[in-house]
């Protein structure tokens, strides 16, 4: 397998001439070769990290579950490859999300998500604003 990425990997740091391309579903496939991805069925990457941009690629195995948790940024979920379940407010709304599907979900809502089969996912987190603290996604 060639190899997309070498651990320890650092996100990228958006500078006043930051251009860089990313092989997401190597990268994703990648991770799921991983232990973590074996041993908790999920795993992340940091693409890039900005006070004003998180980038972060997800893989999850088949039945595998982001508990409720919330972004400090509103953010866009896009399944890559898959097909998972976004649940909002304690399962007020399930959306079902397949390859090529992408969902917006405001800042501080809560949600949480369910794979329906193995997926690999691309996060992405936008301007932080105001309200509450920060939460972890993955691992």
């Amino acid at each position: 397998m060639v190899r997309s990425f070498d651990r320890p990997y650092q996100p990228l740091e958006i500078t006043e001439s930051t251009v860089a391309s990313f092989s997401l579903l190597a990268m994703g496939h990648q991770l799921m070769q991983e232990e973590v991805f074996g041993r908790l069925g999920r795993d992340s990457l940091s693409l890039v990290r900005h006070q004003n941009l998180t980038v972060v690629l997800l893989v999850l195995d088949t039945d595998a579950v982001l508990p409720e948790h919330q972004a400090p940024g509103p953010i866009t979920v896009t399944v890559l490859a898959g097909h998972i379940d976004f649940l909002t407010s304690e399962g007020a709304k399930t959306l079902s999300l397949k390859t090529g599907d992408t969902i917006l979900c405001a800042a501080h809502l809560l949600h949480s998500v369910k794979a329906r089969e193995k997926s690999i996912i691309l996060l992405v987190i936008g301007g932080q604003g105001q309200g509450p603290a920060e939460s972890s996604v993955v691992t």
